[in-house]
């Protein structure tokens, strides 16, 4: 009776604690019998932080793909981005039954369909399209470090080349304001690999009969015996980054149609479409130049996104567990410090939401899809008023990793030379996907947008506020 009276207070003065930022030291103190007093202690211990390059940790696999290439004029920094995709075939698809003009196509284009961008609008950019001869393989884990030429022939030469900018001024006024418009690059391929896509339909085995329509029944189909799909990279150009929510592949054709004799005698014109969605897989290269300088300054630490730079944290578990009796919360803040913007024409956004979880865990839980559970990995939103994030209570964190620290030198008494990063943790910037209607979390994703923080650390150690409690027996 005594010890869940005990709890239930603990729970009450902690909620009370976590609330604000007074001292608790005497709360309840007219309420309970001096022998049955909780003494309340708080603490203020440090953990150290530094900056960790990560770029070959960032899933590539994603459903908006980014093309382009920024400098950073304050810090030399450079980020460049090229994309492999493959298109879906929706399932039993069917050019017209009969008619087709031979060597029929139009024309036949890439539109790369964007909403927004990052840099210069009137910058201009050049990009190279490339026909991939081997596949992407569903079910692999793709980095952003990936090497585009084990899906792609170099020596080939591009099949089509693109001079653009993010505001397309070839456009009219009047297209632009209509509803259904959404701002793209549009890229010319060559005829001869429409023309490949008809044909392909329309074959036959030796008896004649059709054996092109099963290639195009379903994406698996298309992919691996139509078209495996493309490689677009950035080759000229610095200054813009466009952020590519689908690209689409539009094959016009003619074809005849019944006229009013009844007879084959008319022409008309269809289009097949084949876009990348989440049916098939995008894949995202990033690369990143002059990063060293940033991860070597300890006058701080950096986060820097897409594929840069993660903050890693030391966390003095086994300190905090020597000193205390019951945890009953650790909280930790992350400064940020504000960036400077003279002479600066286009600034980073600031991550909004951190993920906190333990580095050895920094694969896996993007692997397996994972939604953070606040017990061994946690979510912070970047409070602009006070210009920092935090996380409120992290005792659970403190308690896996030392209860797992216990067992594993109990067993070996090499496991923590074994184990190196039991006591760390990584802050990863992240998007999350909500639901529309419940505004529940659906899925967590690296955050692939361009972003820059940086926080307080390095050779400044980062505070952590500790609250423990114990029966008073004096």
């Amino acid at each position: 009776m005594k010890r869940t009276y005990f709890f239930l207070l603990i729970f009450f003065i902690v909620t009370a604690f976590t609330a604000c930022d007074d001292q608790t030291d005497t709360l309840g103190g007219s309420i309970v019998p001096n022998i049955d007093k909780i003494k309340i202690d708080t603490l203020t211990l440090y953990a150290k932080s530094k900056s960790i390059h990560v770029n070959d940790s960032i899933l590539a696999n994603t459903s908006n793909v980014y093309l382009g290439q920024y400098t950073d004029p304050e810090t030399g920094t450079v980020f460049s981005s090229s994309f492999i995709t493959q298109f879906n075939c929706v399932e039993d698809y069917g050019f017209p039954s009969h008619g087709v003009i031979g060597d029929s196509v139009v024309k036949i284009e890439l539109k790369l369909f964007y909403n927004s961008f990052f840099g210069d609008s009137l910058n201009t950019m050049k990009c190279e399209v490339y026909e991939l001869d081997n596949t992407l393989e569903e079910g692999t884990p793709y980095y952003t470090n990936i090497d585009p030429t084990l899906f792609y022939d170099a020596d080939k030469g591009p099949i089509a080349t693109k001079t653009y900018c993010a505001t397309d001024y070839t456009v009219p006024d009047s297209i632009k304001l209509e509803d259904d418009y959404t701002r793209n690059i549009t890229i010319r391929l060559p005829q001869e690999l429409g023309n490949r896509f008809i044909s392909k339909y329309y074959e036959t085995n030796a008896e004649g009969d059709s054996i092109g329509k099963i290639r195009f029944s379903n994406s698996e189909e298309f992919i691996n015996n139509v078209f495996k799909g493309l490689y677009v990279r950035n080759s000229q150009g610095d200054g813009t980054v466009m952020y590519i929510s689908m690209a689409r592949l539009n094959v016009t054709f003619n074809y005849y149609v019944k006229g009013a004799s009844g007879q084959l005698d008319s022409i008309a014109t269809g289009i097949a479409t084949f876009s990348s969605t989440k049916e098939v897989l995008q894949v995202n290269k990033f690369h990143n130049r002059n990063l060293e300088q940033l991860v070597e300054d300890n006058s701080c630490t950096y986060l820097k996104t897409p594929a840069g730079i993660f903050t890693e944290v030391e966390l003095p578990i086994e300190e905090i567990i020597a000193n205390t009796d019951t945890l009953n919360s650790v909280k930790i803040a992350f400064s940020r410090y504000n960036e400077e913007q003279t002479g600066k024409k286009f600034g980073y956004s600031v991550p909004q939401i951190l993920l906190m979880l333990r580095k050895c865990d920094m694969y896996s839980f993007f692997l397996q899809n994972k939604m953070y559970d606040s017990k061994t990995s946690f979510a912070s939103t970047f409070d602009a008023s006070s210009n920092r994030y935090t996380f409120s209570n992290i005792a659970s964190l403190v308690s896996h990793c030392h209860a797992e620290y216990k067992k594993g030198i109990s067993s070996n008494a090499n496991w923590e030379a074994e184990n190196p990063d039991w006591n760390k943790v990584v802050l990863i910037p992240i998007s999350v996907a909500t639901d529309n209607n419940t505004g529940s979390t659906m899925s967590i994703s690296h955050n692939h947008n361009m972003t820059s923080a940086r926080l307080q650390g390095g050779d400044t150690p980062i505070a952590l506020s500790i609250v423990t409690s114990k029966f008073n027996n004096e």
